[in-house]
């Protein structure tokens, strides 16, 4: 089995739109005029959730007629948001069959289909012409890849000169076995987990230069967690959620893993 495979399986969800759609109707939002910021809770699917993608999307500099790449939208919240906060075109590609079928749906329900678009593909080889894109952004996807190198050839490659990629992983601080299940794998045979330095490495190597190389540790434990009974991506994830998110809490805490933005110029 590929990695590619193990991947999309480990995302693949059953009636995953009708599952987000069950719990915001439990929580009391009108599912038929549903709006971008009552997916907030549920389609942010990384460490800081919400206020880390607000922070992204600040720290690319977007205006209205930016044109923006989300390279593994998953089910497509940072690229709804930038399109509704900034008024900026977006492009979304995942790996995930159910993840781009919920992200088109959901995006069809906040009324941004105009704006926002998503691709079924991987992110080694994607399906756009050479400086399609302004912009580009990464959110917890390299995890599952790799070959970032690879990924970060193509980003260059759809990116214009001077464009900027934000890239925002959970990067390797520290030696020590990682404990699984984490949120992105169940185990070592899909998680390939880097360095920061080997991230900035990569970058340079692909046409980057650094700009941005912040460690948000400290940021998102400030943000604490989400109250008792407040929508959680756990919607999304299934009941291992809580497991995967502590065993993540647990490695940050211990010194192996934090979420790191890093924002690259390309030259």
């Amino acid at each position: 089995m590929n990695t590619e495979r193990i991947v999309r399986e480990h995302y693949g969800r059953d009636d995953l739109e009708s599952v987000i759609l069950d719990a915001l109707r439990g929580a009391g939002v009108d599912v038929d005029a549903l709006r971008v910021d009552d997916l907030g809770a549920l389609d942010q699917l990384h460490a800081g959730f919400l206020p880390a993608t607000e922070h992204l999307l600040h720290a690319l500099q977007l205006t209205a007629t930016t044109r923006l790449l989300d390279v593994g939208a998953g089910i497509g919240g940072p690229a709804r948001l930038a399109a509704a906060r900034f008024g900026c075109p977006v492009t979304g590609i995942d790996l995930s069959p159910d993840f781009v079928a919920v992200a088109r749906g959901l995006t069809e329900r906040v009324g941004l289909t105009e704006r926002v678009t998503f691709d079924l593909g991987s992110a080694t080889a994607m399906p756009y012409d050479d400086a399609s894109f302004s912009r580009a952004m990464l959110n917890h996807v390299g995890m599952n890849i790799p070959d970032k190198d690879l990924v970060f050839a193509e980003v260059r490659r759809v990116i214009e000169p001077d464009g900027r990629f934000a890239v925002y992983e959970q990067m390797r601080v520290g030696d020590g076995d990682l404990t699984y299940p984490l949120p992105w794998a169940e185990d070592s045979s899909s998680s390939f987990v880097e360095t920061r330095g080997r991230y900035a490495e990569l970058l340079l190597a692909a046409g980057f230069r650094i700009e941005t190389d912040d460690d948000r540790t400290a940021a998102v434990a400030a943000a604490g967690p989400p109250p008792a009974g407040a929508l959680t991506p756990a919607a999304v994830f299934g009941p291992g959620f809580t497991q995967r998110i502590g065993n993540n809490i647990s490695d940050t805490i211990a010194g192996k893993l934090s979420p790191v933005l890093i924002v690259g110029r390309a030259v």
